[in-house]
């Protein structure tokens, strides 16, 4: 009977090593499926209100209507509803962000942020842009690889003025 005994405590032993021996197992698969997530893939899952602090110090909310590699687009306000462009690198801490994500297919990829500006170009609406160190109101133009020109009203001429993407804060549809 000691025999028994013996060999149950072993298996029991084995049994417990095994179970201990998966759950880190899990755990460690767990902990790596978190690190591989990126913003664009929890700004994708987001569903609900979003605010997002920009490097300024100031908030901007909204529903999340779509995003790519190095933005957002938000919808905000009511009744005046407005298409809010924000750059992920102007983007200091977001409130509201999903804590699921959805992995971006290769279409949403390549929907950069040029890509974006270049949208909102073609629809020729005025915009509000606002930079690091202000804000002009105008319409977008030509959109470079890390630039936008904007085209902003003067008297009598075109005035041109060119904002690196890297001091966006965000630009305002105005519909």
């Amino acid at each position: 009977m000691r025999w028994d005994d013996l060999f149950a405590d072993l298996d029991a032993r084995l049994a417990h090593a095994r179970r201990m021996e998966q759950e880190s197992e899990v755990a460690d698969r767990w902990a790596a499926d978190v690190a591989s997530v990126d913003l664009l893939g929890r700004l994708l899952a987001t569903d609900g209100e979003l605010s997002v602090q920009l490097s300024d110090g100031s908030w901007v909310s909204g529903r999340t209507r779509a995003a790519g590699p190095g933005w957002v687009l938000l919808v905000a306000g009511s009744p005046v509803r407005r298409q809010v462009l924000v750059p992920t690198a102007a983007v200091c801490a977001l409130r509201g962000l999903a804590r699921n994500s959805v992995p971006p297919g290769a279409v949403t990829a390549r929907r950069t942020l040029a890509l974006a500006l270049r949208a909102l170009s073609s629809a020729s609406v005025g915009v509000l842009v606002r930079t690091r160190a202000g804000e002009v109101r105008g319409r977008l133009d030509r959109v470079g690889a890390d630039h936008v020109d904007v085209v902003v009203p003067a008297e009598g001429h075109r005035a041109v003025l060119t904002v690196p993407f890297a001091s966006l804060l965000n630009v305002t549809e105005l519909g």
